[in-house]
């Protein structure tokens, strides 16, 4: 088709065929092309992290790991949206007038119908592209995630092999964890090894998904990444770790710079002001404990404390993890009589008598309460 305005009865005819061939070749440059290329880096990522738990902490003078995420993912990603957004704005060129392209010949035509239909293919192209777009985003979202608990649970565990931990287990009979650390011990590590390790490389993978995403898709990324992380950490926390009052020292400090990693994009991050509060916790003595529950008055109806900011149960679960909330008898593991006393004082059950639904304390749970 020329330059020349289509006029009459032509003017229908040459619409289709512009239409026609506009269709052809969103369907060659998508499916044939730009599709399958997507397909094919979602695919290409391998999710699982390796068997072998990694040697904490990681050397900051070489590159980070790039917890199963190469950056050539992410150049990928956007090398795809931008090649789609140049074959649109050379073929369809929207608005510019003189173009001679697709938009302004149909508008030209001023066939309804055919201009209709290749806005639809249009918006097919882009949404079968976003799709794909999405898939392969998720996946890396994944093999991120199995990495995150490859360092922070094997690698953070594996480090405690040796040392105050073994203490501490024979004298309470818990496994500890790393931060059931015995009074007296030095306090010289900002962070533990796998907390500095993993926000080095969080921060590190941050640059590349920002160069690669829109502010919109950054923004949910590494809104569902901070969730994650959230989760693996007081999934780690409330089924396997104890807290002494120096542990929660360390344990307040990793919480802040994972904290920050999660907040450099994205929204809904209260779940991590919440844990924030319910980590005081364990740096109160067991004296204060009701005060930090329920508020000065010591009224479990009063509205403030803890029970109403985190909730109760929530609030008796994370309580729980002390190192001092139950001890080793000849009887097995036992309440403590503070604990007795303090729960009986409220007048409410322990939701650890029972087993503890975990999932209830999840990042997504608590924004669906909030």
């Amino acid at each position: 088709g020329g330059g020349a305005r289509p006029g009459g009865g032509d003017a229908e005819a040459t619409a289709r065929v512009i239409t026609a061939i506009y269709s052809q070749m969103s369907d060659f440059y998508g499916k044939a092309y730009l599709f399958p290329i997507m397909e094919a880096l979602g695919e290409g990522l391998g999710v699982g992290p390796p068997s072998q738990p990694p040697n904490l902490p990681f050397d900051e003078d070489k590159p980070p790991h790039d917890l199963g995420v190469d950056g050539s993912f992410w150049v990928g990603i956007e090398r795809i949206h931008s090649a789609a957004k140049a074959f649109d704005r050379e073929l369809w060129a929207e608005q510019r007038a003189g173009s001679a392209r697709v938009w302004e010949i149909l508008v030209q035509t001023r066939s309804h119908s055919s201009l209709t239909a290749a806005r639809e293919k249009r918006l097919r192209f882009f949404r079968e592209l976003e799709e794909r777009g999405e898939a392969a985003v998720l996946r890396a979202l994944d093999a991120i995630s199995t990495h995150i608990q490859w360092i922070l649970v094997q690698g953070g565990e594996s480090t405690l092999a040796t040392g105050g931990t073994r203490l501490l287990h024979n004298l309470t009979g818990q496994g500890g964890g790393p931060y059931a650390i015995p009074a007296g011990s030095s306090l010289d590590a900002t962070n533990s090894p796998a907390v500095k390790s993993l926000t080095y490389c969080l921060r590190a993978q941050f640059v590349h998904v920002q160069a690669a995403l829109t502010a919109q898709s950054l923004s949910a990324f590494w809104t569902a990444l901070s969730m994650r992380l959230y989760d693996i950490l007081c999934a780690r926390l409330l089924q396997h770790y104890y807290v002494s009052t120096v542990g929660a020292v360390i344990l307040s400090r990793d919480v802040e710079a994972l904290r920050s990693v999660a907040m450099l994009a994205g929204t809904h991050h209260n779940h991590w002001d919440t844990l924030r509060e319910l980590l005081t916790l364990y740096m109160t003595p067991p004296d204060s404990l009701r005060t930090m529950l329920v508020g000065p008055d010591g009224d479990i109806n009063s509205g403030k404390g803890l029970f109403a900011r985190a909730g109760r149960d929530q609030s008796l679960v994370f309580m729980s993890r002390r190192v001092d909330f139950r001890i080793k008898t000849n009887q097995g593991m036992k309440k403590c009589q503070w604990a007795m006393d303090l729960l009986d004082g409220l007048g409410v059950p322990d939701p650890t008598d029972g087993p503890v639904n975990i999932a209830l304390y999840a990042a997504e749970t608590m924004a669906q309460k909030g």
